[in-house]
This record gives C-alpha cells, sequence and structure tokens, in this order.
C-alpha cells in the first residue's frame, strides 16, 4: 500500500510538471512557427522566384498581401513593391496642379478731322475707314492630379475688344459742300474657346475650374458743322458693319473615387455698340446734311458645356 501510494504522487508530480512545461514554451513554439511559416509559403520566394510564385499563387498572393498592402497588385510579371514610402512619384501623393491661361486681344481704330474755312468748304474734313477687325484666340488645358493628390486648380480666360471712332467738326464762314462727313466700312469678328479637361485622382481634392470668355465691340461716328452759308451733303454718318462676337467653354471633371467632387463656374460676355451724332448749323440752306446711315449685322454667340462625375 505504501508503494502504490508513493507511485501515485510520482505520476502526478509528473503530470503537474509536463502541464507547466506546455504552458511556459506553447506560445513560444507557436510564435516560432508563425515567424518561419506566414500561409505556408516563404516571402522571399514569393517575391523573387516566379516557379515557386506559380507553384504556390494563392498562398504567396496572401502573404505578399500582408506584407506589403497595396504596393503589391496581385500579379506575379507586373508586379511593383515599393518599400520606400518616402519615393517621389509625380502620379502619386502628389501636390495636385493649378494652372492659369490668359488671352488679351484689342484692336482700336480712331480718326479726327477738324476744318475752320473764312470761305467755302467744299469736300473737307471727311473720315474713310475700311477695315477688317478680327481677334481669335484658344486655350487648351489637361490636367491629372493623380492618386492622394490636392486635386487641380485651373483658370482659363479669354478678352477680346475691338473700337473704331470717327470725329469730324468742319465751320466754315462760306458754304459747306460734300464736307465733314464720316464713312465707315467694317468688318469685326472675335472668336475665342476655352477647352479644359481635369482628372482628380482616388482619393483626391477634387477639381475646381473657372472659364471666362468676354466680347466687346465699339463703333462711334460724331459730325458737327457749322457753316456761314449753305450746308448740302454735309455732316453725315455712314457706318455699314458686320459684328460678330463667338465663344464656347468645354469642361470635363472626373473628381475619380472617394474624391471631394468637382466646381466649375463659366462664363460668357458679349456685347456690341453703335453710336451715331450729328450736329449741323446752317446760315443758309441745308439739303442732305446731318444724316445719320447705319447698315449693320450684329451676331453674339456662345456656348457653355461641363460635363462632371
Amino acid at each position: 500500500m505504501l508503494k502504490s501510494k508513493n507511485t501515485n504522487k510520482t505520476t502526478l508530480v509528473l503530470v503537474v510538471s509536463v502541464l507547466a512545461a506546455i504552458m511556459t514554451f506553447g506560445p513560444s513554439v507557436s510564435n516560432y512557427h508563425s515567424v518561419f511559416a506566414t500561409n505556408g509559403v516563404d516571402s522571399e520566394q514569393c517575391k523573387d522566384d516566379e516557379d515557386y510564385y506559380e507553384d504556390h499563387e494563392k498562398a504567396c498572393d496572401k502573404d505578399l498581401r500582408l506584407h506589403y498592402g497595396e504596393d503589391y497588385d496581385g500579379d506575379f510579371g507586373s508586379k511593383t513593391i515599393d518599400d520606400d514610402d518616402d519615393d517621389d512619384d509625380d502620379d502619386n501623393d502628389n501636390d495636385g496642379n493649378s494652372a492659369s491661361q490668359g488671352i488679351g486681344q484689342s484692336q482700336s481704330s480712331k480718326q479726327n478731322s477738324q476744318v475752320v474755312s473764312g470761305g467755302d468748304s467744299i469736300g473737307s474734313g471727311n473720315n474713310f475707314s475700311f477695315q477688317n477687325q478680327e481677334n481669335s484666340g484658344s486655350n487648351a488645358l489637361a490636367q491629372d492630379g493623380g492618386d492622394d493628390g490636392d486635386g487641380n486648380s485651373a483658370r482659363q480666360g479669354i478678352g477680346q475688344s475691338q473700337s473704331s471712332k470717327q470725329n469730324s467738326q468742319v465751320v466754315s464762314g462760306g458754304d459747306s459742300i460734300g464736307s465733314g462727313n464720316n464713312f465707315s466700312f467694317q468688318n469685326q469678328e472675335n472668336s475665342g474657346s476655352n477647352a479644359l479637361a481635369q482628372d482628380g485622382g482616388d482619393d483626391g481634392d477634387g477639381n475646381s475650374a473657372r472659364q471666362g470668355i468676354g466680347q466687346s465691340q465699339s463703333s462711334k461716328q460724331n459730325s458737327q458743322v457749322v457753316s456761314g452759308g449753305d450746308s448740302i451733303g454735309s455732316g453725315n454718318n455712314f457706318s455699314f458693319q458686320n459684328q460678330e462676337n463667338s465663344g464656347s467653354n468645354a469642361l470635363a471633371q472626373d473628381g475619380g473615387d472617394d474624391g471631394d467632387g468637382n466646381s466649375a463656374r463659366q462664363g460668357i460676355g458679349q456685347s456690341q455698340s453703335s453710336k451715331q451724332n450729328s450736329q449741323v448749323v446752317s446760315g443758309g440752306d441745308s439739303i442732305g446734311s446731318g444724316n445719320n446711315f447705319s447698315f449693320q449685322n450684329q451676331v453674339n454667340t456662345g456656348n457653355n458645356a461641363a460635363a462632371q462625375q
């Protein structure tokens, strides 16, 4: 009986010792295997050995994704693994793009005639203008903000103007015949276009764009005749004009996935103006004098187009 009791005590001590050993070294053994056998494959061979990768493709994919995250694209033949988080990349993690484009165009024509005569004024102080004025301008821009960038910002502007002025003044002590007249034959054309494409990229700060076109045309005629005698065919204004403004803004924006959206402003301003003024003072007869003639074709065309995603 004594021997049996001793044997039971010895067995109990051994069991307790084994359990203690398992509790002490068990976690270490488990960690040891996890270090050298992640997903049951070797990371370096998955990365560098194509044959090894093909034989263990699923396990290698899991292993490489675990180690390299988004830097691994899931294809051995084209995978790009970048261990340097500070590597500069123009397409990723950039500061976005900012651009300003501007076009300014102007044309101006001025005529001034002044006549003072103690006798007759015949065929004097007349202004003749034969002109073709054309302005044409275009801005084109494409921006790619890249992934995780600060988005794109762009401004495009076109300003175009045309101006024609005629002024005639005649003072005659005698007759004024065919004097102090203004003749204008003009073709004025403005054409401008802005085109912009923006891609904000994934997780970017979105796109911001402003497009503006301003176009104006102006024609002014002024005639003043003071005659001590007759005024015949004097102090007249003749205007033959074709005025055309054409402007278009085109915009395409893609805010990308999880981006901050798009913001766009488009504006077109177009104006045409024609003014005529005639003043005749005659001590005698006034025949065919102080008339204003205007023959004009004025056309404004504007178009704004925007597509946002």
